[in-house]
Order: structure tokens, then C-alpha cells, then sequence
């Protein structure tokens, strides 16, 4: 009997990637190998040479910073204050009151829910992230179904998501202010507006989370379904009260939201000039305290749902209450452990920034026009993505170029960031280095310790999902193109 071949494991491929890196950095450092980086406004360049990773400096530098790069890992508080407030829904049974009914619907409007959930609730940046992770996995428990094929359907969604829905988010506010700058050049004086591409992704969300939807439960047949196994109490009397507190939490959460009312507006930046820089703004408490937030809401509905179901019978049922959904979970801060290193060495080395800039310099040269640079710079954006999920940071890099580029093609800056979007979600689902895929791992992990899991595995299991949505990509931004429908209010797609 042939013996089924076993993969080396993420945290040995983590390793591997670094010794990667490393040595095509020492490689082509002896090359001189280097890039230039263009800034927006100005449209000065700065060269930015490949670092060779072997050299007492870089050697030092590792060490010297590997424990405070894990320390300042942005996913790993967000994952354990997650962690914190998805552990007192759990263990209360409120979770099960809200996701046991769903039993009942269709697997296919369930997969189309979350869908639809993960694509819009990029609203809230990689929060979204941190929340919807762990509650897949537990939705798809309680309804009979594969808690990793959950976890992997919230990531699929939400990662879609970061190229487009029908709120917009913080994300969208500094892209645009980045495409302002790029303008420069070309048109003095250009504004973005936020609702400039709003039509393009209305349509573009109910589009993906159809095409989604069909894919994955396609998909599904690979997984084995789930055995929910608890036996925590369901008390209608315990959903009413807890309805009755949030209901009043929520409330006055959204009226500190609400500015010019009386001792309204507690959670708003008041030095930004639009609502949604108040909202997000790098010093609105919305935006720095968001999960203290979530999690003192959560805390106490759990609390009350648990007391009054008898869940939770004491403050010491309470408290380990807080931590049931830590089991098992220790894999994912091993990976970002040694995520943290990697990522070091690639912005060390300006692994990442040579390769992008090189890409986006042999882009700028082209001398095409029409559906053929909006699929070339779509594709090379994606490419640049596997390199650099971060959008802003990516942005940055790109829109120098792209943006003057696509304006003397005569395609608008809207429309221009519009397929920066769409290409920046697809090449993310592409990228093997992206954060939040190895919080996924783990958390897939955790409720299927005896498979054979690994990065390369999980995007060679996902790999036919992620391009069958990036052609739905491709065809929507090809299609309004060739269409020349409006993108947004009083916006086209052309100057």
C-alpha cells in the first residue's frame, strides 16, 4: 500500500522561505542589484539597494530585533484580544443559541452569508480578521459542518473583500489621498472622492459573493463535516436579556459616534476633516481602541447570557470562561513567531521593495494601451502583492508610476485605484507570506490537529477557488472598461 506523502509542516516551509530569501538576497546583492522608489508629489527617486543578508550587519540586525518584531506584530494582540471576547460567547452557549437555528437553511446560503459578511466587513480593516476567523470556525461546528472549511471560507471572503464592498473604510481614505499625489504630475489640483467608484463595487461585491459562493460549495466535498459535541444550555429567556444589553451597549456606542450632540462624539478624531478620518484617523479612539471595545461588549453580553442560561454559574466558571477558545490555539503564535523573522528579513534586505520597484519600472516603460494595460497592470499588481500584501505600503510604491501611466491612456485615477484594489485582494489570496493566511493555518489547525497541514498545501488545496475569483476580477474591471459604465457618482472611466 503506497504510503500517503506528508508535507514538511509550516513552521520547517517558514524556514525555508527565510534561507530563500537570504540566499537569492546574498546572490544578487554581489550584482548590485537595486530599484528606485518614486514619490508621490514630489516625483523624486530615491535608489534602494538589495541588502545581503549574510553580512554582519544583517546577522545583527536579526538578532538584535527578532523579539521586538514579534512583540510589535500587529496580528498577534489582535488575535489574542479576538481570542478573549470569542471565548465568552462560546463558553456561555450564546454562540450556539445564535448558529444552531442555521442548521435548518441550506449549506449554500450559509456559505453565502459568509461570503457576504466577510466581503463587507473590511469596513473594519484586519479586525475583521481577528473577529471572523474564529467565529467561522465555530459557525460551521454548530451546524454540522468542517470548522476549517469555515475558517478558509472567512478568509477567502474577507481577503476578496479588501478589493472591494459597500462600505468604505479607512484603507480607502489614505489610498486616496496617495492617488491625489500621483495626480500631481499630469493634473494640478486633482481631488479624489470616496464615492467615485461606488457603483463598480456594489456590483463587484454582489458579483464575488455569488461567484464565491458556488465555488466553495464546490469546494466543500473536500472536507469532513463536524460532530458538535457540547452540551451548554439554550435559554430563550437568557437571548432576551442579552438582546435587551446589547441592544443598549450598542446604542451608546454609536452615540459617541455621532458628533454635535450633547457629550456626543467620544470616539471621533475631531481634528479630521471628513467623518471617515474622524472614524479611523490615526488618533481616533474608534480606531486605537476598537477590540478594548468589541471586547467589553462581548464580555458583558456573554456574561449575562451565561448567568441567566446557568452556563455559568460562578465568577470562576467566568473566568476560565475567558479562555476556551485559547485551546489549542498555541500554533498560531508559534507561526507568527517565525513569520516575524521572515518579515524582517525581507524589509532588511529590501527583498520585496527591489523585486516591486523593478516590476513597476519595466511596467512604466510599456507602450500599450486600452484593455491590454488594464490586464497588464492588474496581473502586475497581483504579482507585486505576493511580495508586499500591505496596501498602503504597496500603494505607495506603485502609484508614482501607475497612476501619471493609466492618465495619459486616458483612464481616470478612480478607476485606476479601483483596479489597484481588485489586483492588491487576488494577489493576497496568491501570497504565501501574508500574515493573516498563517493565522488561518493555525486556526485551521486547531480543530484538525492529526491532518497533514502546511502553507503550500493549504494554497495548493484553495488554489482553483482563488483563480476562478481572480478571472470574476478580471472580467468585472475588463467589462466596465469595454462597457464605459459610470464607476461612481459623476465619475467615469475615462478623464
Amino acid at each position: 500500500m503506497k504510503r500517503k506523502r506528508r508535507s514538511m509542516g509550516p513552521i520547517v516551509e517558514i524556514i525555508l522561505f527565510c534561507a530563500i530569501v537570504a540566499i537569492f538576497c546574498f546572490i544578487f546583492s554581489l550584482t548590485g542589484a537595486s530599484g528606485y522608489i518614486t514619490e508621490g508629489g514630489t516625483f523624486e527617486t530615491t535608489l534602494v539597494v538589495l541588502n545581503n543578508f549574510f553580512s554582519t550587519a544583517g546577522i545583527k540586525h536579526i538578532v538584535n530585533n527578532s523579539l521586538v518584531n514579534f512583540q510589535t506584530l500587529e496580528p498577534l494582540v489582535l488575535v489574542l484580544l479576538s481570542l478573549i471576547a470569542v471565548s465568552i460567547l462560546e463558553a456561555s452557549g450564546l454562540l450556539k443559541k445564535i448558529f444552531t437555528p442555521l442548521k435548518k437553511i441550506k449549506p449554500i446560503y450559509v456559505t453565502a452569508i459568509v461570503m457576504f459578511v466577510g466581503i463587507i466587513s473590511t469596513i473594519i480593516g484586519d479586525y475583521s480578521y481577528a473577529l471572523l476567523l474564529p467565529l467561522a470556525g465555530i459557525l460551521y461546528k454548530y451546524i454540522g459542518r468542517s470548522s476549517s472549511l469555515g475558517v478558509l471560507t472567512m478568509f477567502i471572503a474577507i481577503t476578496i473583500g479588501y478589493g472591494t464592498g459597500i462600505i468604505y473604510n479607512y484603507q480607502m481614505y489614505e489610498l486616496g489621498d496617495i492617488t491625489e499625489l500621483a495626480t500631481q504630475s499630469i493634473i494640478t489640483g486633482y481631488n479624489y472622492e470616496l464615492l467615485s467608484n461606488i457603483f463598480l463595487l456594489i456590483t463587484s461585491t454582489l458579483i464575488l459573493t455569488v461567484a464565491g459562493t458556488l465555488v466553495l460549495e464546490q469546494f466543500s466535498k473536500k472536507f469532513t463535516r463536524n460532530e458538535e459535541t457540547d452540551n451548554l444550555n439554550i435559554s430563550k429567556k437568557a437571548a432576551r436579556a442579552t438582546l435587551i444589553t446589547f441592544i443598549c451597549l450598542a446604542l451608546l456606542f454609536i452615540y459617541c459616534l455621532i458628533p454635535g450632540l450633547p457629550k456626543s462624539g467620544l470616539l471621533l478624531d475631531k481634528t479630521q476633516p471628513t467623518y471617515i478620518g474622524k472614524l479611523f484617523g490615526g488618533e481616533s479612539p474608534l480606531n486605537q481602541g476598537f477590540m478594548f471595545l468589541i471586547i467589553g461588549i462581548l464580555m458583558v453580553c456573554g456574561f449575562v447570557y451565561g448567568t441567566v442560561s446557568r452556563n455559568i454559574k460562578n465568577t470562576e466558571d467566568y473566568s476560565k470562561a475567558l479562555t476556551k477558545t485559547f485551546e489549542g490555539t498555541g500554533y498560531i503564535f508559534v507561526l507568527l513567531f517565525f513569520m516575524s523573522i521572515l518579515n524582517e528579513i525581507i524589509d532588511w534586505t529590501n527583498f520585496s521593495t527591489v523585486i516591486s520597484t523593478n516590476i513597476i519600472d519595466f511596467i512604466g516603460t510599456t507602450n500599450i494601451s486600452g484593455v491590454l494595460l488594464v490586464i497588464l497592470v492588474f496581473l502586475s499588481i497581483v504579482l507585486i502583492s505576493i511580495f508586499i500584501p500591505g496596501s498602503v505600503q504597496k500603494w505607495n510604491l506603485i502609484a508614482p508610476i501607475y497612476v501619471p501611466l493609466l492618465m495619459r491612456a486616458n483612464i481616470a485615477p478612480s478607476f485606476t485605484q479601483t483596479i489597484f484594489l481588485a489586483a492588491d485582494s487576488v494577489g493576497k489570496l496568491f501570497s504565501p507570506i501574508y500574515l493573516w493566511l498563517i493565522v488561518a493555518i493555525g486556526f485551521m489547525y486547531k480543530y484538525e490537529k492529526n491532518t497533514n497541514m502546511s502553507i503550500m498545501g493549504t494554497m495548493k488545496k484553495i488554489m482553483p477557488v482563488i483563480l476562478i475569483l481572480s478571472l470574476v476580477w478580471i472580467v468585472i474591471i475588463v467589462g466596465w472598461y469595454l462597457i464605459g459604465l459610470p464607476i461612481g457618482i459623476n465619475t467615469n472611466i475615462t478623464l
